[in-house]
């Protein structure tokens, strides 16, 4: 194992009862659970030093660590995938008697995470001054899932680092815009700090947990990834994607 100041952690928080799409960690798709495609796509990526998977429910457990994955068991009650991801890299670090250097939070919807996004975000975080770092995909003017609001939206400065996320098309004239791909890097005293923050207007209006970093005056890296991202946040969503597996669009 890596040292305590280097150790990249890859954690996928999946919880059973989301709002939209109950039980969606064990969706099949392809014939598999959701939660077991996105453990072999970051063990694929080929960066981490242990990719754990932080749930609440034992058959999401079962699924997962049938995958590869270090399964860790966290309390239902968690409000979100940040503090669940925490808790169990606390619990990890606990067992190996030792800290992370960095984490990557690698949401438990996103069953086609490309192993470059990952590789692209371990080099990111470890660049001096950046504390919290994630992706988002060039789109063209004219894209019809600008106006979709499972779309998120994010705005950046000459410097790559985000001005805003949003749910609303934005910039609100029409042009090229970045979809934000939902995967996040977090230096171990990032993470730690972040998980300290109260809840602000803006997060809550957007339903949106990173607006609650940017307000509290944390700085985030934007990189580039030209890699679709499919998260599957309702039904509706998986029903479209197991038709891009038939056409043979995904796999």
């Amino acid at each position: 194992m890596a040292s305590s100041s280097t150790a990249l952690i890859g954690v996928i928080p999946a919880r059973l009862g989301s709002t939209r799409f109950p039980g969606k960690p064990l969706a099949s798709i392809g014939g598999q659970p959701m939660i077991a495609r996105v453990v072999k796509r970051a063990l694929n990526a080929d960066v981490f030093d242990r990719v754990l998977v932080a749930t609440d429910d034992e058959r999401i457990r079962d699924a997962a660590a049938a995958a590869g994955a270090d399964v860790r068991m966290t309390h239902p009650d968690i409000p979100n995938g940040t503090l669940r991801s925490y808790d169990a890299l606390m619990q990890w670090e606990a067992d190996a008697g030792s800290e992370a250097g960095y984490i990557v939070n690698i949401q438990g919807d996103e069953p086609f995470v490309h192993p470059e996004q990952l590789q692209k975000l371990a080099q990111l975080i470890r660049k001096p001054g950046v504390s919290i770092a994630t992706l988002a995909r060039p789109k063209p003017a004219g894209d019809a899932e600008r106006s979709n609001p499972n779309r998120v939206k994010v705005t950046c400065d000459l410097n790559g680092l985000a001005l805003y996320f949003s749910r609303a098309p934005i910039p609100s004239s029409e042009g090229p815009w970045l979809e934000h791909v939902g995967l996040y890097a977090f230096t171990r005293g990032a993470m730690e700090a972040i998980t300290l923050l109260h809840a602000t207007e803006l997060e809550k209006r957007e339903r949106l947990e990173q607006l609650r970093w940017l307000e509290h005056g944390w700085r985030i890296s934007v990189g580039r990834t030209s890699h679709a991202s499919y998260s599957i946040d309702t039904p509706e969503d998986l029903i479209q994607i197991e038709k891009r597996i038939e056409r043979g669009e995904l796999h």
